[in-house]
């Protein structure tokens, strides 16, 4: 089984890693260059307080990818013009727009048609509905956001199912499947895996466009390891 990208996840807030279980350490360096020396040839980097309005760990994180041997690929609101230089400014391979960006279609075709395959959207759903976590923001039905898409030649989606991301409920394959048929691009699925069986259903899904997928509570509560998924997943070691 293979097509499968791994992406573990490496949240920062007030320049420290979230979502580390225990006594671990919190330095969001050492946690993702411990993924890369695991076999991991991706690193998702999220800057939470960016995300959420309250500062933002930019100099850090920049430091963090000119550091690391792989692709880094930087997500937490990036929004407007203004972000998205200082998020591309970083270094990363790819840099991911907000599920806020959707409200302005024609500007994410624009910056989408600028920067190519530097540049992801982002579509976080919750329900049948497309959302903007940390906000109060609807953007409205699935349906309606993806038929907006169809405008927008991107080649990578990271659509995160919010209702589960982080509690590791499960991944919800109908939900990835069904946005994988509806765009060209590429599809990174995020939340709810909870098991090596879920990363099985999403390799299977690699025919219709899932290609990826976001790493994070299920790893950082050991429901497997890295190398059990990268072997899974049939990735090179």
């Amino acid at each position: 089984m293979s097509g499968l990208t791994l992406l573990p996840a490496v949240d920062v807030a007030g320049g420290r890693a979230a979502q580390v279980v225990g006594e671990g350490t919190t330095d969001p360096y050492a946690v993702a260059r411990a993924w890369v020396d695991q076999g991991s040839a991706w690193v998702h980097l999220v800057d939470l307080d960016r995300a959420f309005g309250r500062g933002d760990n930019l100099a850090q994180l920049a430091a963090i990818i000119e550091a690391l041997p792989v692709p880094v690929q930087l997500s937490g609101g990036i929004g407007d013009e203004e972000s998205v230089a200082a998020a591309l400014g970083t270094g990363a391979a790819r840099v991911v727009l907000s599920s806020a960006a959707l409200r302005d279609p024609e500007w994410v075709a624009d910056v989408v048609g600028t920067h190519r395959e530097r540049v992801a959207v982002g579509v976080d759903v919750h329900g049948a509905e497309v959302v903007a976590r940390g906000s109060e923001v609807r953007l409205g039905p699935l349906d309606d956001v993806l038929a907006g898409l169809a405008a927008v030649d991107c080649r990578t989606y990271v659509v995160a199912d919010a209702a589960r991301d982080g509690r590791r409920h499960g991944a919800d394959t109908t939900l990835f499947r069904r946005v994988a048929e509806e765009v060209d691009g590429t599809v990174i699925a995020s939340g709810g895996v909870a098991s090596l069986a879920d990363l099985e259903q999403l390799a299977a899904l690699a025919p219709v466009g899932v290609g990826g997928v976001v790493l994070g509570a299920a790893l950082y509560h050991g429901a497997f390891t890295l190398a059990e998924a990268l072997e899974l997943t049939g990735v090179p070691r």
